[in-house]
Order: structure tokens, then C-alpha cells, then sequence
């Protein structure tokens, strides 16, 4: 909350006027059920409500203590980012072919960050691709890459890119864009953690535990236990549909091919104590 805010909800707390206590909430709902109507022929109406809309959230906390308590309940909205357009490249000489569709993001300063990156990714891979084409002559090569949103609620955001290479033999890997809507900031899995958490000796042994209960349940199951000494500090993660902290690994790193791309949700009793 800034200066301004404070100021309208300590003069609020002084003022004698009152208002229902539901006054906030009347406003709200109000809002919700307004028709969404198209700009051109309603632009005038829209506008008109957007200027009401902006003079309560202005004036009530000036009118009543109630409403000024009532206000502070309602939780701060984050930065809103979606998908606008998507960077498209295409490329097929007979023998090497691309493909890259990956989403380019609006919003924010952490939205175009997150652009930012994900285009020099996609310039590096791109790049490799173009180098390998000039020296593997008549042998097949391709490479796609494309992108998906794994989360977007009212807190968070994340965005997946997805690439798969093709020679010989496939490769499939991937990397994880984040962004905390309420600060507008770019997270990487570090930044989840204190700065004096040994997160990663936590993490790493909860995956060690886990590849080795999957592969005494499943003997087709096959990881790498005694190969794997612990995640990347910046490791590939996302948040499930339930909250879980879910590690990504790419294909080949801890696991045979036919696993893919191994991923383990962590319960959460294995580093909530060291969440910042």
C-alpha cells in the first residue's frame, strides 16, 4: 500500500458519515454484472462506468470508516498477463525443418522480461539449428518448439516452452517462464526460498527418494539414482493444479528415453520451512 492509500483510510477512520458496512461489496458486484459491450457503439457508456467505478474506490474510503475497513479486505489485483500473438518460424529445405511457435506475452515489466528471455532462447536454438544445417549436409534434422500456459490464476503465471530435436535420435526438453503477479517480478525457483535454505539438498532428496520408490514398484520403471547428486539451483518447476511444487527434468538426464521427461511433485512438508 503507498502514502495516498494510508492517507485516504486514516482520514476515513476520522470522518462521522456512515455507510452500510456491505457498501464495498455493493460496488463490486455491481461492476461484475455489468455487460461487456463493444467499444465503438458503447465506448461512451463504458467509459462513463469506468469513471464512476474509479470515483468510489476514490471517494468512499473519504466517506466512512466502515467502508474504509471493508475496502481493506479486498485483495490487492495483480498484474494481468496474457497472450497476445505468437512469434512464428518456419523453415524446410527437403532435409532440415523448423518449426517455432512460442507465445509472446502482454502486461507488465515482468511480462516483457519473460519475452525477452524466452526470444534469446529461442534465437540460441535457432541459431544451433541453422549452424548444424550447414554441416550435417544430407542428414535429417528438425526442430520444433512451441509453448503452453501451465498456470494463470490471480497470483501467478507460467509459461512453458517446449522443444523437440530430432537426428539420429529425438531429444525433448523444456524451460519454465514464471512471474508473481502480485510484485510483477520474474521468479525462478530460488527466489521461492530464503537465502540461507539448503533448498537444494532437500529437493534433490526427495527426488532420489522417489525415483527409487517408483522403480520398486515398477521394474520397467528406470532413473539414474546413483548418477543423480542433486537439482539445478534454477531447476525446471511449475505449480499443479494442486499447489504442488512439481520439478521437471528434460529427457536423458536422470532417466532412460522411454521415461521422457521425469517430473515429481514435492509435498510440501519437504520445504516449507524454508520458503522465504
Amino acid at each position: 500500500m503507498d502514502q495516498f492509500d494510508e492517507m485516504l483510510r486514516q482520514r476515513a477512520k476520522a470522518e462521522p458519515f456512515p455507510i452500510p458496512a456491505d457498501y464495498a461489496g455493493r460496488v463490486f458486484q455491481t461492476c461484475a454484472v455489468l455487460e461487456e459491450t463493444k467499444p465503438k457503439r458503447h465506448s461512451y457508456r463504458w467509459t462513463a462506468w469506468a469513471a464512476a467505478a474509479l470515483a468510489l474506490f476514490i471517494a468512499v474510503p473519504n466517506v466512512s470508516p466502515t467502508a474504509a475497513a471493508a475496502m481493506a479486505e479486498v485483495p490487492v489485483l495483480g498484474a494481468i498477463v496474457r497472450v497476445v500473438t505468437f512469434r512464428n518460424y518456419t523453415y524446410d529445405d527437403g532435409y532440415h525443418s523448423a518449426d517455432i511457435s512460442v507465445a509472446e506475452l502482454e502486461g507488465g515489466d515482468a511480462a516483457q522480461a519473460v519475452n525477452e528471455q524466452v526470444r534469446d532462447y529461442t534465437d540460441r536454438l535457432l541459431g544451433q539449428f541453422q549452424a548444424d544445417c550447414e554441416t550435417m549436409g544430407e542428414s535429417y534434422e528438425s526442430l520444433d518448439v512451441t509453448s503452453s500456459v501451465v498456470t494463470d490464476t490471480d497470483q501467478w503465471f507460467t509459461l512453458r516452452v517446449d522443444a523437440v530435436e530430432i537426428r539420429a535420435s529425438g531429444y525433448q526438453f523444456s524451460r519454465f517462464y514464471h512471474i508473481d503477479k502480485a510484485t510483477d517480478r520474474v521468479v525462478t525457483l530460488k527466489d521461492l526460498f530464503r537465502e540461507d535454505a539448503d533448498y537444494v539438498t532437500a529437493l534433490s532428496g526427495e527426488v532420489r527418494r522417489q525415483m527409487e520408490e517408483r522403480m520398486a514398484e515398477n521394474a520397467e520403471v528406470s532413473y539414474f539414482p546413483e548418477e543423480f547428486t542433486a537439482i539445478d539451483p534454477a531447476q525446471n518447476f511449475y505449480f499443479n493444479g494442486a499447489g504442488e511444487l512439481v520439478l521437471v527434468f528434460d529427457e536423458y538426464t536422470i532417466a532412460s528415453g522411454a521415461t521422457g521427461m521425469p517430473e515429481f511433485a514435492i509435498p510440501a512438508d519437504a520445504y516449507e520451512t524454508l520458503l522465504k
